[in-house]
């Protein structure tokens, strides 16, 4: 994931300082988990509805404390969550 989302900000000529460690596995984390959660989804926008929460912007902060998800250090390496781990398949 972490490649292919490199690549993708290099080809839109974007600062891959952007690229975030922690958002990136922290969302591949909560996205399993919804998935092994859903009955039946037929595609994506099915999956969506019956996962709403997944929309918040925000919800990594129910995990992570704003020192620990904007510091350097969660940019360029995943770090346990802080305030409530993230549910494991």
């Amino acid at each position: 994931m972490r490649a292919s989302l490199i690549r993708l900000l290099n080809h839109y000529q974007i600062d891959p300082k952007k690229y975030h460690e922690i958002l990136t596995q922290a969302w591949v984390l909560a996205v399993r988990y919804f998935m092994s959660q859903t009955q039946q989804a037929s595609n994506a926008d099915d999956f969506i509805d019956q996962h709403q929460q997944l929309l918040d912007s925000k919800i990594m902060l129910t995990h992570y404390s704003n020192e620990v998800l904007f510091s350097d250090q969660a940019r360029l390496q995943f770090v346990e969550p802080d305030l409530q781990w993230i549910p494991a398949v």
